[in-house]
């Protein structure tokens, strides 16, 4: 049984050294893990720090460029809308003064039409004054007839009439 309990011993003592070597390397891998770990946790400290500092250089630059961007835009629509004014009060101007050059030739036009047409509405309102005056007449001539018919006093009338 020598060899038996040899053979034993040796396995009990390879089997020792065995997980004394596997707790080494668990106990070595666990170091290096947490090695890693506080290494990884200050690195991204570290950069956490730099990338919220890098943030905020580039939040407070995109808002001077928008504050930049808005006064630009604010003077452009001020002189656009001052230059806007200007020509609408140009424009207004060269309406009124082409107005006023249109009425100063219709008033000509007018002018010059009545002179003109001053004989023709003359003879037309003689004529119209003796038409309507003839039909007076007539109109009063056949009243007095229908009197005379009707009233009796035809022989004096009638006299009249012709």
């Amino acid at each position: 049984m020598g060899r038996f309990t040899d053979d034993m011993t040796q396995l009990r003592t390879n089997l020792d050294s065995s997980r004394e070597n596997r707790v080494a390397q668990q106990n070595a891998r666990i170091s290096g893990v947490s090695a890693q770990i506080a290494d990884f946790a200050s690195t991204r400290a570290r950069n956490g720090q730099r990338d919220a500092n890098a943030r905020a250089t580039f939040v407070a630059g995109n808002a001077n460029n928008v504050n930049r961007m808005l006064n630009t835009f604010h003077h452009l629509h001020q002189l656009m809308g001052k230059q806007s004014r200007d020509e609408r009060a140009a424009f207004v101007n060269g309406v009124a003064r082409q107005t006023r050059s249109l009425l100063n030739g219709f008033h000509a036009a007018h002018t010059s039409m009545a002179k003109h047409s001053a004989k023709e509405r003359a003879h037309f309102v003689g004529n119209n004054r003796k038409t309507i005056g003839a039909f007076i007449n007539e109109a009063s001539q056949d009243r007095a007839g229908a009197h005379a018919v009707f009233f009796g006093t035809a022989k004096k009338k009638a006299a009249f009439l012709v």
